[in-house]
């Protein structure tokens, strides 16, 4: 239903693809930055919410990769 939704608003699986990278990069980015801060750990956590989303965006683009072709 998600899936069929994002395909109805136009939302491609390119773009979640990218996203999933970005996703990716932002982590890298943010965990590089707290390293220099007296409060790294909240750096580290963050770091890792942010990674955390790639699995996600990958998994709906593959989802829309199949809706597209059907």
């Amino acid at each position: 239903m998600l899936v069929r939704r994002l395909h109805s608003l136009g939302i491609k699986s390119d773009l979640l693809e990218v996203a999933a990278l970005v996703s990716i990069f932002g982590s890298i980015a943010v965990w590089r930055r707290a390293k220099g801060t007296d409060d790294t750990a909240h750096g580290e956590r963050l770091a890792i919410f942010i990674g955390l989303w790639a699995p996600t965006f990958l998994a709906l683009g593959d989802q829309l990769v199949t809706v597209e072709n059907a």
